[in-house]
């Protein structure tokens, strides 16, 4: 039983054929082919088999699948150890988020996780939600920030958050010295710029951006939420985003929260997460430690 042989086999596995796993590798299609076989005669059975055009494994498949998918994380960590200790490099943190979570919760525990280990690499990848899933199974990074749910049975949840979601504007804005909880029918009446960042949460502003097209003079105005955040420190109109996105800028005074009477409680729902089979080193650990202590008031 060869490295290369256990590649395949989870390749096509992920891939769902042996065109795209042989494209993924850099090898030609017989070549995956051979391999595959090779296994199986190994084995004494067949992996895969076909309904259709789709490929399905078979039960020894099924069976033999996520011990395929423990060695290959094992090989990942001793070659990187290896490569580390001829480096003498003491460790690294491989992250990947979106670009809210990335600058809403990761900067302070960032800033932190170098005060106290300042000799440790950090990789902080900004994707979404899917690339963060494929770069976890190739081994690229090790843990993934991600916005729940996560459906993915090969991943473990380590830890979980919930962030409210929250209207903001700036301290010099009308609404910011209404003197008392806002009904929605009040702020329709002011620019409104729209994000979005879950489906629940996108539901709710598609709504309140339609209803406020009167006070942003009958456009939808449809932002990224960096935008957004800026232009509500402009004093340009009202916003929702997550707690932990804008409170830096709050703590600077240059936004205040307003309290919407009749607005739904709205979460955002930041999990950690990390292949099952791959067990965290003390980096990685200690990068956790420090982000559930700096966002303990948000743990679930």
């Amino acid at each position: 039983m060869e490295f290369i042989q256990l590649e395949a086999f989870e390749r096509v596995v992920r891939d769902g054929n042996f065109t795209r796993a042989a494209d993924s590798l850099g090898v030609t299609q017989p070549a995956i082919s051979t391999r595959i076989s090779q296994l199986e005669a190994e084995l004494g059975g067949k992996l895969f088999e076909r309904q259709g055009r789709q490929l399905h494994l078979t039960p020894l498949g099924t069976t033999f699948l996520p011990y395929t998918e423990r060695i290959l994380a094992m090989m990942a960590d001793s070659q990187k150890a290896v490569k580390d200790f001829h480096s003498g490099k003491i460790g690294q943190v491989k992250i990947a988020a979106p670009t809210p979570f990335v600058l809403g919760l990761l900067v302070d525990v960032l800033a932190e996780f170098r005060r106290q280990y300042p000799a440790v690499d950090v990789l902080i990848r900004e994707r979404n939600k899917t690339t963060i899933f494929d770069m976890l199974h190739d081994n690229t990074i090790t843990l993934g920030l991600v916005n729940a749910p996560v459906f993915d049975n090969s991943f473990r949840q380590i830890a979980r958050f919930q962030d409210p979601i929250r209207a903001v504007v700036s301290p010099d804005h009308e609404l910011a010295h209404y003197g008392g909880p806002l009904g929605m029918e009040t702020i329709y009446q002011h620019t409104i710029f729209r994000v979005s960042m879950f489906p629940r949460m996108t539901a709710f502003i598609d709504d309140v951006a339609e209803h406020g097209r009167r006070g942003s003079g009958g456009a939808v105005i449809a932002v990224p939420m960096v935008m957004a955040l800026r232009m509500a420190k402009k004093g340009q109109g009202i916003t929702f985003l997550p707690e932990s996105y804008v409170q830096q800028v709050l703590d600077e005074g240059d936004l205040v929260f307003i309290e919407i009477e009749d607005m739904p409680a709205l979460k955002s729902t930041p999990v950690i997460i990390a292949l099952k089979t791959r067990k965290l080193d003390i980096a990685h650990e200690e990068f956790v430690r420090i982000m559930m202590e700096q966002w303990r008031h948000l743990l679930v």
